[in-house]
């Protein structure tokens, strides 16, 4: 009887040693995170124990892109660029995408990522309503592959496409 005391003393006391150290207390999440059941629960955008970490912060940058669509097939490798929200934590642009130019400037996309390595093109049109596209990306370390589908009302093009987005 003695020894159970003891022995569920110990785990109590280890419990609670455990807790203390997992603990975040008040101020000790970053960027808008709350101190939320010993952790820090982070905005969307940010990761980490205490919620510093930008998610975008990985995938901006210049890239090259070999892209193949199944109607149109092989379009030529071009350089094309991921930038970050200025307002958005959780939102990036794909620049120059699909190397599509509309009166002048390459096209942009808005993804809205949903994790630090995946990302939602929601549809979105461009160009005066020329184009549509929808689709999704995933980061693995220096690549971004992206998938969508394309309309151009123009010519009534329907295709959908995979794009790897190298980063140099």
């Amino acid at each position: 009887m003695v020894q159970s005391r003891v022995l569920i003393g110990l785990i109590y006391v280890a419990g609670l040693s455990g807790c203390r150290e997992s603990n975040c207390q008040e101020g000790d999440c970053l960027n808008g995170g709350t101190c939320t059941w010993g952790g820090c629960q982070c905005p969307p955008g940010f990761g980490g124990t205490r919620c510093e970490i930008k998610w975008s912060d990985a995938w901006i940058g210049s890239y090259t892109v070999d892209e193949r669509c199944r109607e149109v097939g092989l379009i030529p490798q071009f350089d094309a660029q991921i930038k970050a929200s200025p307002l958005y934590p959780d939102v990036i642009y794909f620049e120059g995408f699909g190397d599509i130019a509309c009166e002048g400037q390459k096209i942009r996309v808005e993804a809205r990522l949903t994790n630090a390595n995946e990302a939602t093109i929601t549809r979105q049109s461009s160009c005066n309503r020329r184009y549509i596209v929808e689709g999704r990306a995933s980061l693995n370390n220096r690549m971004v592959v992206v998938e969508y589908s394309f309309q151009d009302f123009s010519t009534q093009l329907r295709d959908s496409c995979r794009a790897e987005w190298r980063k140099y």
